[in-house]
């Protein structure tokens, strides 16, 4: 019983994580098409004749590579990420670069969430607490990692 409450207590101390990583981010490309038409000809005995000029826009997505870190703040009070900018949308939220992380919950084996990017792409976070691997998955791309503790009382490095 003991050893269940310490495990407990020991599961909300806020942690801090840093995870390499990379994968895809889904970018919009925009493609302008510019036609010319013309037709000539008659009707009856009269002839006619008519030109014109258009100009379409074409949007899809493409698939951009990228390397990048992810931040996380958990168990804190104020759940949060820090998502690569490259996966970000044009229009979002967050604060300095961080987001709400949202309907956390964690047993032994994992902690799953969703970030809090905008009001329509909320991207999944999934942390292996074993392993150490991260996936996040969400419109604007996916993202695959490996985790780190980070103390925020350490020295600095350099």
């Amino acid at each position: 019983m003991l050893l269940l409450i310490l495990q407990a207590a020991v599961a909300q101390l806020p942690l801090n994580l840093t995870c390499g990583g990379g994968g895809t981010a889904n970018k919009a490309a925009v493609a302008t098409v510019n036609s010319y038409g013309s037709a000539h000809g008659s009707v009856g005995t009269t002839p006619f004749g008519t030109s014109g000029n258009s100009a379409s826009t074409v949007t899809t997505t493409r698939q951009q590579s990228f390397a990048d870190q992810v931040d996380i703040r958990l168990f804190a009070g104020d759940d949060r990420i820090r998502l690569p900018r490259t996966m970000l949308p044009p229009l979002h939220g967050g604060s300095d670069g961080w987001f709400k992380l949202k309907n956390v919950t964690a047993d032994d084996r994992s902690i799953r969430a969703s970030a809090g990017v905008n009001f329509m792409n909320n991207p999944k976070v999934y942390i292996d607490r074993l392993t150490g691997t991260i996936t996040i998955s969400g419109k604007a791309g996916d993202f695959t990692g490996q985790c780190q503790a980070v103390d925020p009382q350490a020295p600095k490095k350099f």
